[in-house]
């Protein structure tokens, strides 16, 4: 079984840290560590388990190794042959820069054409990510600092792993899109759901509240699978008295927590209220791609300019509704319900979005030239910038000083990477971490 298990190479040159990273990996002192050169002669392996996908790590000799004997040239053809089995290789770099015999190890993984990670070991403070600069010229285009000895960023690395085994990509285009349907009672939610799929599956009424459980609906869009959650009203805690409106609540809150898009509805006549604040509260914390749907649009008298002056109204009302794309719709009526679907489909594509170390921290340059904060980029540094994962877009910020990084620093920085990457609708989820005392 062991033999059918992907393979991810650690290769690098000599004492830049390979057998200490392996062993932070599987997290036993298994390889043999010891700052002689040359040490490790055989290709050691060890079965790694994480986030439910397994592969099979291995540790190479360091293959700069200059002695000409016969035992020297029958390491490095072993280890040679070795990686051309390998699904993931690992190259390990040491900071502060490049040597020219990594430059030669690279060209050797390039013509492999094996996917490849770029880690640059020794990363042990944050004055040490200044020197990220110097790898990005290797024409890789991700490239993580580490510290195999002090741990840093191995949680990271070994995503970065299983993100690229075969078995995460499995059935990846049989995914259904969910699109959770939200909104304060009788903002027409049924009515939507009954518009998307043709007919009439959810109980329609005007009272307030008919709708009790989440119901799920599938259909086909341009072939794409999307299920659509539709949920009870979500109402002000200090209104809900009866315990199965409680649970209407729970479930609601449950349905955006499991869906991919979220749509929020809501009622044109009254506009953004309280309780639509404390729904985009909990969309906003679920760090869900959203949708503000303002919905029975046919019912308001209007010219050329009345949905521009009730978007700003809204905003005003709401400042975060600017992070969404805003679309004024008729679910009774069915205006624009294709274009809601098609915004859905497009949020749910963007989430997806991947982007290149080197692009984002020239994006984080130029914000921090940009001076509209003072201190950023003064007092306030960030060194390097990585992406971490997606769904939504998640990154990574290396700082100076983490404590004074307030939320409306933070603020910024997302909403220039929202601007910059084409992400609006998406949330962009931002942590940092900087020197360790």
């Amino acid at each position: 079984m062991a033999k059918q298990l992907p393979i991810v190479t650690i290769i690098g040159r000599q004492n830049v840290g390979k057998s200490t990273l392996f062993n932070a990996l599987i997290r036993q002192r298994k390889a043999i560590v010891d700052s002689m050169p040359g040490l490790t002669r055989d290709i050691l392996s060890c079965r790694v388990t994480h986030a439910e996908a397994s592969f099979m790590l291995s540790d190479t000799p360091g293959l700069d190794i200059d002695d000409p004997s016969l035992l020297s040239r029958t390491i490095l053809e072993n280890a040679k042959k070795f990686l051309s089995r390998s699904t993931v290789i690992i190259l390990l770099l040491e900071n502060p820069a490049p040597a020219s015999f990594d430059r030669e190890l690279a060209e050797i993984v390039r013509k492999l054409g094996i996917q490849v990670i770029i880690a640059v070991n020794k990363m042990d403070g944050p004055s040490d990510f200044q020197n990220m600069p110097h790898f990005y010229e290797m024409g890789f285009d991700d490239i993580l600092p580490i510290s195999a000895l002090n741990r840093l960023n191995i949680g990271l690395l070994l995503d970065k792993i299983v993100d690229r085994l075969p078995v995460r990509r499995l059935h990846r285009e049989e995914e259904t899109l969910k699109i959770a349907i939200v909104g304060r009672p009788n903002a027409g939610k049924s009515t939507l759901l009954n518009a998307f799929i043709g007919y009439e599956r959810s109980l329609v009424s005007d009272i307030p509240g008919t709708t009790r459980d989440a119901v799920d609906e599938d259909f086909v869009f341009h072939g794409r699978k999307i299920t659509l959650i539709d949920t009870a009203g979500i109402r002000k805690k200090s209104r809900i008295t009866e315990n199965v409106d409680f649970y209407s609540l729970k479930r609601a809150v449950a349905s955006i927590r499991r869906c991919d898009v979220v749509i929020h509805l809501v009622d044109a006549a009254e506009g953004i209220t309280d309780t639509d604040k404390k729904i985009a509260d909990e969309i906003i914390e679920a760090r869900k791609p959203t949708i503000i749907a303002v919905n029975k649009w046919d019912s308001i008298e209007k010219d050329h300019k009345t949905f521009d002056a009730y978007r700003e109204r809204l905003i005003f009302m709401f400042y975060r509704a600017a992070d969404f794309p805003i679309i004024s719709i008729s679910a009774r009526e069915k205006q624009r319900i294709h274009r809601l679907v098609t915004t859905a489909v497009d949020l749910s594509e963007r989430a997806l979005k991947r982007v290149e170390t080197p692009r984002l921290n020239r994006i984080m340059e130029e914000i921090q030239r940009s001076h509209h904060i003072p201190t950023l980029g003064g007092k306030l540094k960030i060194y390097y910038l990585t992406q971490t994962g997606v769904k939504p877009p998640r990154f990574k910020l290396f700082v100076n000083n983490p404590e004074h990084f307030r939320k409306d620093l933070l603020r910024h920085v997302e909403k220039a990477l929202q601007r910059k990457l084409d992400l609006t609708g998406i949330p962009v989820d931002l942590s940092i971490e900087g020197r360790k005392r």
